[in-house]
């Protein structure tokens, strides 16, 4: 494989739809950022509130206690760079072997010396991996930006209120939370795939509206399953049902791993670690293969 090829390639994706990669990330970051400080100016903080909060923290000094804490802060930071992340993912699956079927680039692209093998992989490989990192380094950044406001914060807490708050925050873990968030990658990209195989599949299939031949398939499938149950008075619909054991996240799932004592940190990890199905990644595979083939041989506009 040529590298200079694989990486122009990834470029030239990065460069298509800069202002979803680069602007969304950037302005949610700015967002975060601002919220708490807008909040801070527009709330009464004459009573000294916060102050007895932090005092009251810093009595306990419960370590476990802070740690969940800063986990479950850190959480909610990085859940919605998470969800817009996949939202994204889902516009530029569909988008990504459309839109230069419809503007009629890909004569274009194809006059290149880039095969039909690595237009496709490099596809899969940005939107599956690459477009995620980008939010969650996004994240990452916001996450450092409020660390240096809470360093200032507990200089001034120590220096000025003698309230010390640098022994919880130092046996916090906050940098093994951030580690698992990236970690957790890999098992969401694994549990997703089928999903980003089957997008890429309408994408290059599609005549037109390649979001409605997303869903009215599996729309159809679920009618004619239910009206079938009805009719026949079955006892289960298969489908749908196998839809949701591969989507849904019980809370057994979760209750296996807290009630093991583990690490609250590398709970999520475990749960979507869990979620990978052989199968699933399969019939992804043969999703995949399936655009491959359709773009070699079926691609003109």
């Amino acid at each position: 494989m040529n590298t200079l090829q694989f990486t122009t390639s990834i470029k030239r994706e990065l460069w298509e739809y800069n202002k979803i990669f680069k602007w969304i990330p950037i302005s949610l970051a700015l967002l975060f950022i601002c919220s708490p400080f807008l909040n801070y100016l527009l709330s009464d903080l004459s009573n000294g509130q916060w102050l007895i909060r932090f005092e009251r923290i810093s009595e306990m000094q419960n370590v476990e206690q802070f740690s969940q804490i800063v986990f479950g802060f850190i959480s909610v930071l990085f859940l919605p760079f998470i969800i817009i992340s996949g939202i994204v993912q889902l516009y530029y699956f569909i988008a990504c072997l459309f839109d230069e079927r419809r503007d009629q680039s890909i004569l274009f692209w194809r006059s290149l010396p880039v095969s039909d093998a690595m237009n496709v992989g490099v596809k899969l490989l940005v939107g599956a991996l690459i477009l995620p990192v980008i939010f969650l380094a996004a994240a990452t950044a916001t996450f450092l930006v409020f660390l240096v406001f809470i360093f200032i914060g507990c200089i001034i807490l120590s220096l000025g209120y003698d309230i010390s708050l640098w022994a919880l925050w130092t046996n916090s873990g906050f940098i093994g939370h951030i580690f698992t968030s990236w970690a957790s990658l890999i098992p969401y990209t694994l549990w997703m795939f089928p999903i980003y195989a089957w997008l890429m599949l309408v994408s290059i299939f599609a005549k037109k509206a390649p979001f409605l031949w997303a869903i009215l398939p599996v729309i159809i499938v679920l009618l004619v399953e239910s009206f079938f149950v009805g009719y026949f008075n079955l006892n289960s619909r298969f489908f749908a049902e196998m839809l949701l054991e591969y989507f849904a996240i019980s809370q057994n799932a979760i209750d296996v791993y807290t009630d093991k004592h583990t690490s609250i940190t590398v709970v999520p990890f475990n749960v979507m670690k869990d979620k990978i199905n052989v199968m699933a990644l399969l019939i992804g595979a043969g999703f995949m293969y399936a655009t491959y083939w359709l773009r070699v041989n079926k691609s003109q506009p």
